[in-house]
């Protein structure tokens, strides 16, 4: 008897459906899960023209009975789960049967698999929907979907799919997390034959350092707190260093998005609106304590009890981060209004060779000295029509992931432009021959930072590859600075069009009142 069901009337309302191929990344999600689902221990990802021409997923997992074949194309069709009471106790990846129901409806289809139970496989092929070829077919156990022509019959969808390296890119950042979540998996990923990943498998460190390099988790502090129906486990930023921006959470290794849990990490490490601290953490939560049935994609969960949650990964966390120290003071908003008296010779004192400290006309204001360098020079890039290059008498070599690798083909043109010099070797490695003149130091460690600040998000235009350069070229904490300097710098800042905060939106100055510091002293 088959595996395969048609899920009854009461079960379908029950379900968030609403499973929407939007593009490739959407169709690489959905069998990758099923793969896993399958209980595969290697599955080969091939993709062409990133999925708009070709995507094919092939596992060595269980295979689909051959009854149950052309049942798996038709919506609510599933063996994950029967009735109600399944949806309270769901741990697979997938559970609605609407995905392959989906994908069949806006492409040409391909399935080809053998269960372990029987001798011999089958193939069936479908076009919108519809089933047009289906014989035996020899292979090995396992299951290989190929998807053709995605929206070949939806034109009008067909022609919002990004570029190629676009669509590559948001098929690595639904893969990424299913790498990390199941390091026991080998994944072999290829992109127009060219391989991108080939991951064996191995410890939940060892993925991680395969996945972002082998030095990502120096700046990660490890926690690890068990519980009978809540654990939790991972790895958070540590204190003081500076974000890698990499936000990873799983829940019984689905990868979700919680605002929640955002939220609650900006307060535990105490940062100002804007900044998030960097994250891979894994809850591990009995089924019926989740529900994963409350968004059409699967990308968000409801904690039935959210503050246990939390107080779970509360207590874990700041221990950690309480051994490590302070991460840093919040900061409050400023005034928008003129800070100085007209005084020409206020006197200014710089604190821990960071700060600038000087009497303003209400009070106080303490400047962070390399937010509001960073300000001055973004400005100022901002005017120039051209970036002259300064090269390297030394070229420097330095590796990056397949994603970094992806987004820098993408934003060549750009970073050529604004005075990087650099070409591509293999084995995702570049060679960089010259950097913006304004850059007064190049090293290895300032190379690497800025791609991969410049290559985080989508955004990687004109203004975020300035910022950078802002960032990296500006005075740092630690630097020491002349009453001179203190004061060309305070001036500088001023004269430009938002003194208020960086070119990230962090605040480059705080204003204490003397009110305020009345009521500080009690003098209120």
């Amino acid at each position: 008897m088959g595996r395969v069901k048609i899920l009854p009337e009461d079960v379908r309302k029950k379900i968030a459906a609403g499973e929407v191929i939007e593009r490739p990344s959407s169709v690489v999600k959905e069998l990758i899960e099923n793969s896993i689902d399958a209980g595969a221990s290697r599955i080969v990802i091939e993709i062409e023209d990133g999925g708009k021409r070709l995507i094919r997923i092939s596992d060595n997992g269980e295979g689909i009975l051959s009854d149950d074949l052309p049942l798996v194309i038709h919506r609510y069709s599933t063996s994950k789960l029967y009735t109600r009471e399944d949806l309270s106790n769901i741990r697979t990846m997938g559970f609605r049967g609407e995905a392959l129901s989906s994908i069949a409806s806006v492409s040409i289809l391909e399935i080809l698999t053998r269960s372990r139970e029987e001798e011999t496989g089958r193939m069936i092929r479908v076009m919108g929907g519809e089933i047009k070829e289906d014989r035996e077919y020899q292979r090995q156990v396992g299951t290989t979907v190929v998807v053709k022509n995605l929206f070949y019959n939806y034109p009008s969808r067909r022609k919002f799919l990004h570029s190629a390296n676009a669509e590559f890119r948001a098929i690595l950042g639904e893969l990424i997390p299913r790498f990390i979540s199941f390091p026991g998996i080998q994944f072999e990923l290829y992109h127009n034959g060219q391989k991108i990943y080939h991951l064996l498998p191995g410890s939940l460190e060892d993925r991680i350092s395969n996945v972002f390099g082998y030095d990502f988790l120096k700046d990660f502090l490890p926690f690890e707190t068990e519980g009978d129906e809540i654990g939790v486990m991972g790895y958070v930023q540590k204190p003081n260093v500076k974000s890698p921006r990499k936000y990873y959470l799983f829940v019984n290794r689905r990868s979700v998005w919680n605002p929640s849990v955002m939220k609650f990490l900006q307060n535990v490490y105490n940062l100002p609106a804007g900044e998030r601290p960097s994250f891979i953490i894994f809850f591990d939560i009995q089924p019926h304590l989740v529900d994963v049935n409350v968004h059409p994609q699967k990308k968000e969960v409801l904690f039935i009890d959210e503050h246990r949650v939390l107080s779970k990964l509360g207590s874990a966390i700041q221990e950690i981060i309480g051994e490590a120290g302070e991460y840093r003071i919040e900061l409050v908003s400023s005034s928008e209004t003129p800070l100085f008296p007209d005084d020409e010779h206020a006197l200014f004192w710089q604190v821990h060779n960071s700060y600038i400290l000087t009497q303003t006309k209400r009070g106080l204001v303490i400047i962070d000295q390399h937010a509001a360098h960073e300000r001055i020079i973004f400005e100022r890039l901002l005017s120039e029509p051209e970036f002259p290059t300064q090269t390297l008498l030394f070229p420097i070599q330095l590796t990056f992931s397949p994603l970094e690798i992806q987004k820098l083909r993408e934003i060549e043109g750009v970073l050529k432009r604004f005075g990087f010099r650099f070409r591509f070797v293999s084995g995702n490695s570049v060679i960089w021959e010259g950097v913006p003149a304004v850059l007064d130091n190049a090293s290895e460690d300032s190379l690497r930072d800025m791609v991969r600040e410049i290559t985080t998000e989508n955004r990687t235009g004109l203004e975020k590859v300035l910022e950078s350069i802002a960032c990296h070229s500006a005075i740092k904490q630690g630097d020491p600075l002349s009453p001179e300097e203190m004061s060309s710098l305070i001036e500088q800042l001023f004269s430009t069009r938002n003194p208020y905060t960086c070119p990230h939106g962090r605040p480059t100055l705080i204003e204490i009142t003397l009110e305020e510091l009345e009521t500080k002293f009690r003098r209120r």
